[in-house]
C-alpha cells in the first residue's frame, strides 16, 4: 500500500512541478482510425525508392526474432496485431532481391490511411558526428553523461492495472525520478544537473553536446582517429523545449536557428551566457558509450534495432507500433517527398498524435543539413499484413 501512496505522491509531484515529464497517456484522448486503401491510393507508390525501407524492415524482423508468436508488436501501438502476424512476410523480406521490393511489399501488405487527430507533421533527424575529448578543457567543456543511479522510470499502466486504479490510468503511462532516501519526486531540470566528471567519459563543446542529446545519439571523434557512438541511455523526464528557438525569439540568432549560428553565438558570447542559453529547455540526455560495429548503420532507435537512412521514422508509439510499416506524402524542398518507412523510434517532441513523425535522414554533415531543411504537413498511410486483423 506504500507503494501506491509513493506513486501517487509522485504523480501529483510532478504535475506541480512545472512542464509535466515526456510520456504518453495509456487512453489517448486524440482520435484515430485506420481505413481500408488501396496501393492506387497512395501518391508516389510506383516512383518511391523501397530499398531503404526493406532494410528497415528486415531490421525490425531480426529485432523481434526471439518474441513468441502471440506477442503483441513492441512499443504499443493500436493496430498491428501479433508478432505472428508478421511471420510469413518476415520470413519472405530475408530474400528480397533488389528491384523487387515494390512486388514483395504489395504481395504481403494491404495499405490502410490512418486517419486522425493532432499535429499532421514531418520533421527530420540524423545521428551527429562531434569531435570530442577524454578530459575537458576550455573548448571541449561540457560533459557526455552517464545514466545516473538515483534516475528511475515508473511504469504507472502496470501500477494501474495491479491495483485496478482509474486515477493512475488517467496519468501518463512513464514517468521518470530521482530516487530521495526512500521517496521518488520528478527529476531535476537542466539548470539543475550539475556536470560530474566521476560520471562523464567524453567531452564536447557545449552546443555539439545539446546537439546529440536533441538527435538522441551520436558520433564521438576523437583525436586519435577513433570514433565511438554516445548512445542514448536516459532522459530526466522532462519536455523538450528549443534552446534554440527561445535564442531566436529573443532575436539572439538573426541568421536563423541553426545549428552553426548558435555555435558562432556561443563562442562569441562565451560559456556563461551559453549555459543560460541551454538551461531555457528544460530536458537533459544521459549516454552510454558503444561501439560502433556496422559504420552504415545509425544508432538504435526506442524499437532496439539500428535505424536505417530513408528507412527508419520516429513515431508515437501511443497509435504505432514499433515496426509499422508507414507510407508517408509530404514536401521537401519544394518537391513531393513520398517514402515508405518503419516505425523503430520515438522522442518527446513527437508524441502528438498518429501523423507527426520524424524521419532518420543518416550521419553526419550533410545528412545533418538535409534534415534542418524538412518540415513539412503530410499525409499517412500504413500496410498491414494480408489476411491478418487490424488491432
Amino acid at each position: 500500500m506504500r507503494l501506491t501512496v509513493l506513486v501517487l505522491l509522485f504523480v501529483a509531484a510532478c504535475a506541480s512541478a512545472g512542464p509535466r515529464p515526456a510520456g504518453r497517456p495509456s487512453q489517448p484522448a486524440i482520435s484515430f482510425a485506420l481505413a481500408s486503401a488501396r496501393f492506387a491510393d497512395l501518391p508516389g507508390w510506383l516512383e518511391a525508392d523501397l530499398a531503404p525501407a526493406l532494410k528497415a524492415f528486415q531490421r525490425s524482423c531480426a529485432g523481434r526474432a526471439q518474441r513468441v508468436a502471440d506477442a503483441a508488436l513492441p512499443g504499443g501501438g493500436r493496430y498491428g496485431g501479433v508478432v505472428g502476424d508478421w511471420a510469413p512476410a518476415c520470413a519472405a523480406a530475408a530474400s528480397v532481391a533488389s528491384g523487387d521490393e515494390r512486388a514483395f511489399f504489395e504481395a504481403f501488405f494491404a495499405p490502410q490511411s490512418v486517419q486522425g487527430q493532432g499535429e499532421a507533421r514531418l520533421t527530420a533527424y540524423y545521428e551527429p558526428i562531434i569531435q570530442a575529448r577524454r578530459t575537458p578543457d576550455a573548448t571541449f567543456s561540457a560533459p557526455l553523461m552517464l545514466k545516473p543511479g538515483d534516475l528511475v522510470s515508473v511504469d504507472l499502466a502496470a501500477f494501474a492495472e495491479a491495483y485496478d486504479d482509474q486515477t493512475l490510468r488517467g496519468a501518463p503511462r512513464r514517468l521518470t525520478g530521482q530516487i530521495v532516501g526512500d521517496v521518488v519526486r520528478p527529476y531535476p531540470q537542466r539548470a539543475e544537473i550539475s556536470a560530474q566528471a566521476s560520471r562523464a567519459f567524453a567531452w564536447a563543446h557545449p552546443v555539439d553536446v545539446y546537439n546529440l542529446q536533441i538527435q538522441g545519439s551520436g558520433r564521438l571523434a576523437f583525436p586519435d582517429g577513433a570514433q565511438a557512438r554516445a548512445a542514448f541511455a536516459a532522459q530526466n523526464g522532462f519536455r523538450w523545449r528549443s534552446a534554440l528557438a527561445a535564442l531566436r525569439d529573443a532575436g539572439e540568432l538573426p541568421g536563423g536557428a541553426n545549428w552553426a549560428n548558435f555555435k558562432a553565438w556561443s563562442n562569441a558570447r562565451g560559456p556563461e551566457a551559453t549555459r543560460q542559453a541551454l538551461n531555457a529547455d528544460p530536458s537533459y540526455v544521459f549516454f552510454s558509450e558503444e561501439l560502433i560495429e556496422d559504420p552504415s548503420a545509425g544508432p538504435r532507435g526506442a524499437a532496439g534495432v539500428p535505424l536505417t537512412p530513408l528507412g527508419s521514422i520516429a513515431v508515437d508509439p501511443a497509435y504505432h507500433p514499433y515496426g509499422a510499416l508507414v507510407f508517408v506524402d509530404g514536401q521537401y524542398n519544394d518537391a513531393p517527398f513520398r517514402r515508405l518507412l518503419v516505425a523503430q523510434d520515438t522522442g518527446g517532441a513527437i508524441r502528438r498524435g498518429p501523423l507527426r513523425g520524424d524521419v532518420f535522414f543518416g550521419i553526419g554533415p550533410e545528412a545533418g543539413r538535409a534534415a534542418e531543411s524538412m518540415n513539412s504537413p503530410a499525409r499517412w498511410w500504413t500496410l498491414l499484413p494480408r489476411g491478418r486483423p487490424i488491432s
